[in-house]
């Protein structure tokens, strides 16, 4: 629109104090400029590279065409004509870069919502565009669900529901970005996020575990501010690795950079599974792996809980919980836990079920101790096979 009002000032001024235009020859010739100019300015707003470049030739045959049918010398044609080209190529240039200005700025604000300021900055420093389209490609994937929620949003109101997710999803959106997490989606109170996409880094799978921690640590603050609740909410996530299709997928009236595949589809049912062990963070073991003991600090450790077949699967999924803390004490608390735990767990997969039992108890408040307990003792009722290998079935998501 700026250089439509550039171009009718230019020729509105021409026409009050051009001295040239005496004749309705010289008019006329104007008239033929302005017409050039407003077919070409049509066309310009339609954002059409070829359209415009064809307008503008198009443009000048007109201007031309009409000024030699009327045959007249009153104004020098070939000035005029470098002057429309002139201004035909300040409009498009102009208008060019306008629209990529605008693009820029409509897909920076679109990856604004789901991707960390500071990594949108190394997009652009990388010159790294988010095209329709997707590839195959490495994540790590994080899946967050608080749990219970249904039964604690019965006694809020639908709009102190909203109120209170808002509050909650700002708080881990902002943990999210602090390590570069990418937010797929909220789905409700969950929340799925993805590292590795669109920018790959080796600590990738490390971030989603840094990730985990911070999002429960900061419940002890969150839960303080909402004392109205009748008890504290409690948040499962499950952190899966894996090769997806991620890029953006979707409609050509609407796009979203999201990941597709079965490994996204592996993610949500560890997560499902945090709450059948009791474990806050669960990771699957191709996560494990890519936790180098070089990468792993002295906040957390992993201890195996299970090899699992989950629902809709064939093939069974070793999973790790993952145990944080703070201080040297509570650190060599977590660590003699994961020693006690890990023996009984050997035992259990060794068909000695009464010594497991034991070894369990020796750990009165760890609740995955006590789940296995409990398995421990059906089996001594109810022997397994001979094929038995340790697995256990998910019968539910």
């Amino acid at each position: 629109f700026f250089v439509i009002f550039f171009d009718y000032m230019y020729i509105v001024l021409s026409f009050l104090f051009d001295p040239a235009l005496t004749s309705e020859e010289s008019v006329i010739k104007w008239y033929a400029f302005a017409g050039a100019v407003v077919f070409f300015l049509i066309n310009l707003l339609r954002y059409s590279k070829a359209g415009t470049i064809y307008a503008g030739f198009l443009s000048i045959i007109v201007f031309w065409g009409i000024s030699f049918y009327y045959n007249t010398a009153a104004v020098d044609v070939f000035s005029m004509s470098i002057a429309l080209a002139i201004i035909l190529f300040i409009g498009y240039s102009i208008t060019t870069s306008n629209k990529l200005m605008m693009v820029e700025a409509n897909t920076k604000k679109m990856m604004e919502r789901y991707l960390p300021p500071q990594l949108i900055g190394e997009l652009y420093k990388k010159n790294v565009s988010l095209e329709p389209g997707g590839k195959n490609q490495k994540v790590t994937i994080l899946f967050s669900d608080i749990r219970s929620f249904t039964t604690i949003s019965e006694s809020m109101t639908a709009a102190e529901v909203v109120c209170f997710l808002n509050e909650y999803l700002s708080e881990m959106t902002d943990i999210i970005f602090t390590q570069q997490g990418t937010i797929d989606k909220f789905m409700g109170d969950a929340i799925m996020t993805i590292f590795g996409a669109p920018l790959q880094s080796n600590d990738d799978a490390l971030r989603a575990v840094k990730t985990a921690i911070l999002m429960n640590k900061a419940l002890v603050g969150f839960n303080k501010k909402h004392t109205q609740l009748k008890k504290n909410i409690e948040i499962g996530i499950g952190i899966h690795t894996g090769e997806v299709i991620v890029g953006n997928i979707g409609s050509d009236k609407r796009l979203d950079y999201t990941v597709i595949g079965d490994n996204v589809n592996l993610s949500s049912r560890i997560e499902g599974l945090t709450l059948h062990y009791s474990c806050p963070i669960l990771i699957s073991e191709a996560t494990f792996e890519e936790l180098s003991k070089e990468s792993i600090e002295d906040s957390f450790c992993l201890r195996e809980v299970d090899n699992v077949i989950v629902k809709g699967k064939l093939n069974f999924v070793k999973i790790y919980e993952v145990m944080f803390f703070d201080t040297d004490g509570e650190k060599d608390i977590v660590l003699r836990k994961k020693e006690e735990f890990e023996k009984g767990l050997q035992l259990y997969r060794s068909l000695k079920f009464r010594e497991a039992i034991k070894q369990f108890e020796n750990l009165k408040n760890d609740k995955l101790s006590k789940l296995y307990i409990e398995r421990c003792r059906n089996f001594i009722q109810n022997p397994p096979d001979e094929f038995w290998d340790g697995t256990y079935t998910m019968k539910t998501k």
